[in-house]
Formats: structure tokens, sequence, C-alpha cells
């Protein structure tokens, strides 16, 4: 191992004491959950498992015709009709929810990406 390819291992480890989830790439190229790593760096990949993070939707993304609520007065609905600007979105990441089959389930206005 070279002085980055160290620094990395190192990383990793202090992520698993600390808790967070390792997962090692399996022979089939998947990312597998390794409970208690045996750290054999020289024949296995390991990686600290990347978490979802809720992004505030593009103009591209916004679900035309969802409902639309507040967090502060849920009572208080519309519909989505416009994509609007950035700090629109950015408004209904903050204190909106936005339902997609008429009111049944509420979700929050963005997406959920993996982070890297």
């Amino acid at each position: 191992m070279n002085i980055e390819q160290t620094k990395e291992a190192i990383r990793i480890m202090q992520a698993f004491v600390d808790g967070k989830e390792v997962e090692a790439l399996s022979p089939d190229k998947k990312w597998r959950r390794t409970p208690g790593p045996r750290w054999g760096w020289d024949d296995t990949e390991y990686r600290i498992k990347p978490t979802a993070k809720l992004r505030p939707w593009t103009s591209d993304e916004v679900p035309l015709g969802a409902w639309i609520r507040t967090l502060i007065n849920p009572a208080n609905r519309w519909v989505i009709t416009y994509t609007s600007n950035e700090l629109v979105r950015s408004d209904w990441f903050s204190d909106h929810e936005h339902s997609t089959d008429g009111g049944k389930t509420w979700h929050p206005c963005g997406v959920m990406e993996e982070a890297k």
C-alpha cells in the first residue's frame, strides 16, 4: 500500500470504529455489508456505506399536478402548476411536502440521492 491508500484505509477503519457501516466489494462486483471486516486490504476493497441525502428539486424534477402543502398549516393545500425558480423550490424543500396520490401519502419536496 502506498501512503494515499493507507490514509484511505485508516479513514475507513476509523469510520467502522465510530459505528458507521462498512461494505466490501464482493466477487460479483456488488457492495455488501460486512459486519466484522477482516481487513484484507491486499485482496478486498472496502468503503464506508454511502448514505442517502435529500436535495431540492431541479426545475425538471418538480412533479407538476402534485398537491403541495405547508408544514406549518397542512390544511392549506394547492396543486403544483409550475416549476418555479430556485428560491421558491428551496422554500418548498424546507417548509412544504407534496403528494402524488391525492393526499393519501406526503413526501418531502426533493430528491433522495445517494451520497458519494
